[in-house]
C-alpha cells in the first residue's frame, strides 16, 4: 500500500504481528521510517520494502560481484525486481521460470538468459554455470537440478517459502563446496542503500493500481494469480 507522503515505513516495524495494514496513517519507530530519495515515485515505492529489500539483502550479504553469475528462479513479484536488481548491478542473470510465455518479460525486467524450468534439457545446459541462484518461489521442485547448476562454491539461496523439506544430495554439496541459505527482510541500513541504488538506477517495481474502495477486489484479483507484478492501493 502506498499514500502520498514521501517516507516509507518496512513492514517488519509497522504491520508484523500489529493491526492497521490497511490505514491510511501508521506509527512505527523512528529506526525503521526511511525517507525517499528524490527520484522514487512514493505511488510505486511501496513494494520495495517488502519484496525489493528481500531480493537485494543477499546480493549485499553475499558481496556479490558484477562478474558473477546469478539466476533467479520465479519471475513473480520478488522475482521481476531480483533481476532488475541483478542487471543493474552488472551481472550476467539468468531466469528460470515454468511459463515460457514470460521470456520476453523477463528479458525486458534484465534477464540475459531465460531457461524453461520444465525442460531437464534446457536445465542440465546451465550445469556449472552459476554463481548465486536465489529462489523467489513458493513451490517444491528438483531442488537438485538447480544445486547441479551451481559452479564450485556456489550458493543456493532461498527467500521464497517452499511448502516442504528442501532436498539435496549431500555429495553434490560435499564435491562442489555448494551451500543452501535461507534470508529474510534486510536492516534499516541495507533499506536506505537498496532506495539509493534503485534511485540512482530507476528501478522500480512493477505495480497495477486499485483505490482503496477496491480493496475486495484488488485482492481477488492476487489470488487469482493475476497480479502483475505488486498491487498498489491508492489512497
Amino acid at each position: 500500500m502506498s499514500g502520498d507522503h514521501n517516507l516509507c515505513l518496512t513492514a517488519e516495524g509497522t504491520i508484523v504481528g500489529r493491526y492497521g495494514g490497511f490505514a491510511n496513517k501508521v506509527r512505527a519507530h523512528q529506526a525503521w521510517a526511511i525517507p525517499l530519495p528524490d527520484g522514487l515515485d512514493p505511488a510505486t515505492a511501496g513494494p520495495l520494502f517488502c519484496g525489493g529489500i528481500t531480493v537485494f539483502n543477499p546480493i549485499v550479504q553475499f558481496d556479490v560481484q558484477p562478474t558473477d553469475r546469478v539466476g533467479v528462479i520465479g519471475i513473480g513479484g520478488l522475482g521481476h525486481m531480483a533481476l532488475e536488481f541483478l542487471q543493474a548491478w552488472g551481472c550476467e542473470v539468468t531466469a528460470f521460470s515454468t511459463n515460457p510465455d514470460k521470456e520476453a518479460a523477463a528479458r525486458d525486467m534484465g534477464a540475459n538468459h531465460f531457461v524453461n524450468s520444465k525442460d531437464p534439457q534446457a536445465l542440465e545446459a546451465v550445469a556449472n554455470s552459476l554463481d548465486l541462484i536465489l529462489a523467489t518461489v513458493n513451490a517444491d521442485l528438483d531442488w537438485g537440478a538447480y544445486i547441479n547448476a551451481l559452479r564450485p562454491k556456489g550458493r543456493l539461496h532461498f527467500v521464497g517459502v517452499v511448502p516442504h523439506a528442501i532436498q539435496a544430495q549431500a555429495f553434490a554439496l560435499i564435491a562442489g563446496q555448494k551451500s543452501v541459505s535461507g534470508s529474510p527482510l534486510g536492516s534499516p541500513t541495507t533499506v536506505a542503500k537498496m532506495l539509493d541504488f534503485a534511485a540512482r538506477h530507476s528501478i522500480a517495481p512493477i505495480t497495477e493500481t486499485f483505490e482503496f474502495n477496491q480493496v475486495n477486489e484488488a485482492i481477488a484479483h492476487l489470488e487469482s494469480g493475476k497480479a502483475r507484478y505488486r498491487i498498489v492501493l491508492k489512497h
